[in-house]
């Protein structure tokens, strides 16, 4: 019995052979079809902003049968044309990804950068400041016309401090002139890595106070003294305001040596500890709008803690009527680029 099995097997099993041998050669051969990979002819697309502008993505091989989209359809987005070609219109500056598929499953991310334009366009080529020695002016009067957003500015000399609204593209800046007239470049930058520069020519001028400056002090109403020096200005003009009158004393008269003093000093007046102050002194019968030589002696808070300062100038009264005495004066530093400055204004 076991040998009747054994020979219905061996029949079964070249019987089987036989089928399958039967079946590999009746069948057709069907060749494999490889699917290309999803590539494209660029790195990325760049797309000017208006559906004039709308491009087509750049392709080279893939499935076939393509679709797409983009992740942000604020800046762009991406239809399927009547010819299979998928285009991109840009629709306001900034970068994004269009997400490409095909026929054969394949799915690529690829980068798009939406520009408004090919060049930047500033409001200035040139830019022009007049203003006294080592004293700052600062303009706004510059912007970007044409650029695509994301602005960044820097400028090739520090005296020539620069910053820009990044979307805006109002630029503003601030010059502060030398002993000699100087040019400066300022740059612009846009998302775009697009640039433009604007030539900036710094003057200065020997004139302490400007015509408007003259006109602002005159028309103080109270009681005001300031100065401005490289070495004083912060802590001459805290000490006289946080101190304020009622630590001071007023002193408008004649010296009996020819000389007359106007200004404010300490109110206790014990040589060891005192508020500070400011004089200034000038030949005694000086007019109305007269240029006088003259001295400043100034000082701050803490009687001995601190020596008096004195500086030769020039000094003017630009003012003296029924309502108040103005005087102002000024120290021209050739070697160290800066003007000293300020005035006294006592309402009468």
């Amino acid at each position: 019995m076991k040998l009747k099995y054994y020979f219905l097997s061996l029949v079964l099993a070249t019987s089987c052979g036989f089928a399958f041998t039967s079946c590999d050669d009746d069948d057709e051969v069907v060749p494999v079809v490889e699917v290309p990979e999803l590539t494209f002819d660029s790195d990325a697309l760049r797309v000017k902003i208006g559906e004039e502008n709308k491009a087509a993505l750049p392709i080279a091989t893939g499935g076939g049968q393509y679709n797409a989209f983009s992740l942000d359809e604020s800046i762009a987005k991406a239809t399927l044309g009547e010819d299979g070609i998928v285009y991109v219109e840009g629709l306001k500056n900034g970068n994004t990804y269009v997400v490409v598929s095909d026929a054969a499953g394949n799915y690529k991310r690829y980068p798009v950068s939406v520009y408004t334009t090919e060049a930047m366009t500033l409001s200035h080529e040139n830019y022009s400041f007049v203003t006294p020695l080592g004293i700052s002016s600062s303009s706004s009067e510059c912007a970007v016309v044409l650029g695509n957003g994301g602005y960044t500015v820097e400028t090739d000399n520090e005296k020539v401090r620069a910053s820009i609204n990044s979307e805006t593209g109002v630029i503003t800046m601030t010059a502060t002139s030398g002993r000699d007239e100087y040019v400066a470049i300022v740059t612009v930058t846009d998302c775009s890595n697009l640039t433009a520069s604007i030539n900036v020519t710094v003057t200065p001028t020997f004139d302490a106070f400007t015509a408007s400056e003259i006109e602002d002090i005159k028309a103080k109403t109270k009681n005001d003294y300031y100065i401005m020096s490289n070495q004083f200005t912060q802590n001459i003009n805290y000490d006289l305001r946080y101190y304020g009158e009622q630590y001071h004393t007023w002193k408008d008269a004649d010296n009996g040596d020819g000389t007359h003093t106007f200004g404010l000093w300490e109110g206790y007046g014990n040589g060891y500890y005192d508020y500070g102050g400011h004089y200034v002194i000038y030949p005694q019968g000086t007019a109305v709008d007269q240029e006088v030589a003259a001295k400043y002696e100034f000082k701050y808070n803490s009687g001995n803690y601190n020596p008096k300062y004195e500086l030769d100038g020039t000094a003017k009264i630009i003012k003296d009527d029924a309502t108040s005495k103005i005087v102002i004066w000024w120290n021209v530093d050739l070697e160290n680029e800066v003007i000293s400055r300020g005035w006294i204004v006592k309402m009468k």
